[in-house]
Formats: structure tokens, sequence, C-alpha cells
């Protein structure tokens, strides 16, 4: 935008074929989230750089993928499941997707359809279900669930999208559990580093 700029993280899976899907969550009184509608609504065309961060997956890893979103950090997992469904799930791969409220769930389909892949486990986790819906899954916060269902944390490889205090309180939690502080990657590493 003309006075700043706003990460995200792109959904599509490579290559991109000329195409970047993104996925924007409209957050109202938010004036980053009222700007970029407005951009979008109006511009004839949006002048972008890409890519930025330094997490992404190359190939798949020798032992268990997890992979865990909060909110629209889903796109990340996105990206990185569609590209590597194709060649086949040689090890686990878990996916926690963490949302406030069921509705949120907006790729629920989308995401069960992956399941039908041998080696592939979603876990959806609503942190503030609807007192008027029937939620009957995981609730609490996504890292918290993950850490409660994960056996062995030696040998996984984790991917974390979130905001800062997610992935770093994540981030922590993880290795006090025993694993090692380089098997987990996420864009907020070089994006929003500690001090």
């Amino acid at each position: 935008m003309p006075d700043r700029k706003c990460p995200f993280s792109i959904a599509s899976a490579p290559p991109l074929d000329g195409f970047i899907e993104l996925h924007v969550r409209p957050t109202p009184d938010s004036e980053d989230s009222i700007a970029i509608e407005k951009l979008l609504d109006s511009a004839d065309y949006i002048d972008i750089e890409v890519p930025k961060g330094d997490c992404f997956l190359t190939s798949m890893p020798e032992g268990p993928l997890l992979l865990l979103a909060a909110g629209t950090g889903i796109t990340q997992m996105k990206s990185i499941i569609e590209q590597i469904i194709p060649d086949g799930l040689s090890h686990p791969v878990h996916l926690y997707w963490g949302v406030v409220s069921e509705k949120d769930l907006y790729l629920n389909g989308l995401i069960e359809s992956w399941a039908t892949h041998t080696n592939f486990n979603y876990v959806p986790v609503v942190s503030e279900p609807d007192a008027s819906s029937d939620w009957q899954g995981k609730t609490g916060l996504v890292g918290e669930i993950a850490l409660q269902d994960i056996q062995s944390l030696s040998d996984i490889t984790v991917y974390v999208s979130g905001g800062p205090g997610m992935v770093y309180a994540t981030l922590d939690m993880f290795v006090d559990k025993g694993m090692p502080e380089e098997n987990m990657h996420s864009d907020m590493f070089s994006f929003a580093p500690r001090d």
C-alpha cells in the first residue's frame, strides 16, 4: 500500500503458473483490513513483492511432518500440502488448524478431502466454540492440543503459521517437551525475530 506493506502467506502451491492465491480476512475496525479492501475494490493493478519468507518445504522430511496453523495461517499449510500430496505421503503428515469459532473453518471441506490420503491426519481446533453450536471437536489452543496428541517430538519436523505470540509460545512449549529448536520452521522467525 502507499504507506506500508502487509505480509501474507501464499496459499497456492508451486508452480504458480502466473497466479498467486492469497487469503484476505476482512476484519472490522482494522485499519489495515479496511485499507486492503478499499485497494482491492478500486485498483486496476496491485504491485507485490514475492517471496519474502524463508519458511518453505523443498522436500518431504525423513520423519513425521506437523503443520500448525492459526486462523488464515492455514494458507501456508495449504500451499505445502498441495505441493506434497501429488507425490504421495511417505511419512505421517499431521495438520492442526486453530480458529476462534467453528465458522472460521472456511477451508474445512477441502482439508477433509485431503484426509482420504494415506498418512494424512487433520485436527481442527476451536478456541471459543459458539454457545449455540454443537461443536464436538477439540477445544483450546492449537499448539497445546497438538502437544497432547503427538507422542514423540525428537524426530518431528514442525511448520507453524500464525501471529508472533502464537508462533513463539508454540516454539517454547515444544522445546520444553523435548523438540530440538531447529526442527521448527516459521516465517515469523525472520519476519519478527525475538530480541
